[in-house]
C-alpha cells in the first residue's frame, strides 16, 4: 500500500508506552515508580519513557526514570543531524507513535538540549484503524523491528517477548515440539536467524515462562533482565531432555532452576548439561544435594526481587562474555550460598575427572591444600570449626591413607 506522508508537529505526538522494545523495562519502571506510565498526561513519565528508549543502566531519580545515554543514541542523533529524517514514522490518528518511537524520543531530547529550531516537525504516515487494524499493525511492526538489519536490535528479554508474541499469533502450542518447529520455520525469515536459532529462542521463552510460574510470579519478566544466555542454555538442554530423557525432565529442571536461583552464570549451566550427558552419577548426586538443601531450608517459596537499577546495555546477539559477567536474578528465601557451593564443587569434580593430565591435577590439589593449611590449623586449635569441615578433612585423610602404601612402593 502507498501512504501519504504528512509533516506533523512533534508536540502533537505521543510516545507509545506499550512499545514492545522496552516491555520488561517498563514493568520494572512502573514497579519502581509505583504507578503506570502515562507519557501523554505526565511530563515526568514522558521523560521516563524517553530514557527507557534511549539510555541504559536505568534508575529512579525523584519522580523519573533516568539512565546513561548509549552509543546507539549518539549514533542515532548524529545521523539525524547530518542526514535528517530518511523514513517516515508510523502514527495512529490520535498521535500515538507505533513505529519510530526512538526517533521521536531523540528529537524531543534534542529540543530540550538545543532548542526547537529545526526540530518542530517530523514526517509521518497516519495509519487509520479502518485501513490497518491492530492485528495487521502488530504484524507490520514485528516485520519492521524484529529483523537484524534495523538500526538498534531489541535488548535481552524484550527480544524474547517480541518473539513470543509473534509465535502466539501463529498459534504455537508450547507443549508440542512439532508445533515449535513449525512456528520457528514461519518466523526465521522475519527475524533473519536460522531455524535452529529460532527454535533455541522459543525454548528459552518456554522455560523462562515455566520458571516464573514455578516462582509464583508469572509474567514478571523485568525480574529476569539480562538472563538471556542462561535461559538459552536451559532451552538447549531441555530440548534434548524432552526428546531423549522425558522421565528425567523434572529432576533436570530442578537442578537448572536451582542454578538460576543461586545466581550461577550460564557457563555453569553449560557444564551441568555436559555433566548430565557424561557423568550421570555425579549429576544425580548434585540433584540429591540440591533437593536436600531446598527441603532443609523449609517450605517458604523463593521470591525474585526487582533490581533497583537495570543492568547495562546489551543486545540479542550471543554475547556470552557480557552475560557471564552480569549478576543473575536476586532471590530471597532461598539457600543460595549452599546450592551455589554444591554446584561449583560438582562442576570442579566433573571437569577434573575429564582432565588427562594427572600431574597437573595433583599440583592443583597440592596448591589448594597448602593455601588453606594454616587457616585449618587455627580453626582446629580454636575449636571454632563446624562438622562439615571435619567431615571433609576426614575424607582427605582417608584418601591419603588409601594410596600411601602404593606411593611408598612406587618410590
Amino acid at each position: 500500500m502507498d501512504f501519504e506522508v504528512w509533516s506533523v508537529p512533534v508536540d502533537a505526538l505521543v510516545l507509545n508506552v506499550d512499545n514492545r522494545r522496552f516491555r520488561a523495562e517498563r514493568m520494572w519502571a512502573e514497579e519502581q515508580l509505583g504507578h503506570d506510565l502515562d507519557p501523554e498526561n505526565n511530563p515526568d513519565d514522558e521523560r521516563s519513557v524517553e530514557s527507557l528508549l534511549l539510555d541504559s543502566s536505568h534508575r529512579v531519580d525523584g519522580a523519573r526514570i533516568v539512565g546513561n545515554p548509549t552509543d546507539d543514541f549518539d549514533a542515532l542523533k548524529n545521523d539525524w543531524l547530518v542526514r535528517k529524517q530518511e523514513t517516515a514514522i508510523w502514527i495512529r490518528p490520535d498521535g500515538t507513535v507505533r513505529n519510530g518511537n526512538r526517533r521521536l524520543a531523540m528529537v524531543k531530547r534534542l529540543q530540550r538540549e538545543s532548542g526547537d529550531a529545526g526540530h518542530q516537525w517530523i514526517e509521518a504516515i497516519i495509519l487509520e484503524e479502518d485501513e490497518i487494524d491492530e492485528a495487521t499493525l502488530l504484524e507490520m511492526e514485528q516485520r519492521e523491528q524484529l529483523t537484524a538489519n534495523f538500526k538498534v536490535r531489541y535488548n535481552d528479554i524484550d527480544y524474547l517477548l517480541a518473539l513470543r508474541e509473534a509465535a502466539q499469533l501463529r498459534g504455537i502450542d508450547w507443549h508440542e515440539s512439532d508445533s515449535i518447529d513449525d512456528v520457528a520455520g514461519q518466523l526465521q525469515a522475519m527475524v533473519e536467524k536460522s531455524k535452529g536459532e529460532v527454535i533455541r529462542d522459543l525454548f528459552a521463552i518456554k522455560y523462562m515462562d515455566i520458571f516464573l510460574d514455578d516462582q509464583g510470579q508469572p509474567g514478571q519478566y523485568h525480574r529476569l533482565l539480562r538472563t538471556l544466555e542462561r535461559f538459552r542454555d536451559i532451552g538447549r538442554m531441555m530440548m534434548q531432555v524432552e526428546t531423549d530423557y522425558a522421565d528425567d525432565a523434572d529432576q533436570v529442571l530442578q537442578v537448572l532452576f536451582a542454578a538460576v536461583r543461586a545466581n550461577r552464570p550460564h557457563g555453569d549451566i553449560r557444564q551441568i548439561r555436559q555433566m548430565f550427558r557424561k557423568d550421570r552419577v555425579r549429576f544425580d548426586s548434585l540433584s540429591e544435594e540440591i533437593a536436600q538443601a531446598e527441603d532443609d531450608f523449609g517450605a517458604t517459596s523463593p521470591v525474585l526481587e526487582s533490581p533497583t537499577e537495570t543492568p547495562p546495555e546489551s543486545s540479542d546477539d550471543d554475547d556470552d562474555d557480557f552475560d557471564e559477567d552480569l549478576p543473575g536474578p536476586q532471590v530471597s528465601n532461598y539457600p543460595k550460598d549452599e546450592i551455589a557451593t554444591a554446584i561449583q564443587v560438582a562442576i570442579d569434580g566433573f571437569t577434573s575427572s575429564r582432565q588427562e593430565d594427572l600431574l597437573r591435577i595433583l599440583k592443583e590439589i597440592s596448591n589448594r591444600i597448602e593455601a588453606i593449611g594454616e587457616r585449618l590449623i587455627q580453626k582446629l586449635q580454636s575449636g571454632d570449626v563446624d562438622q562439615g569441615i571435619l567431615d571433609e578433612v576426614a575424607k582427605l585423610v582417608a584418601w591419603f591413607e588409601t594410596y600411601d602404601s602404593q606411593v611408598r612402593k612406587s618410590s
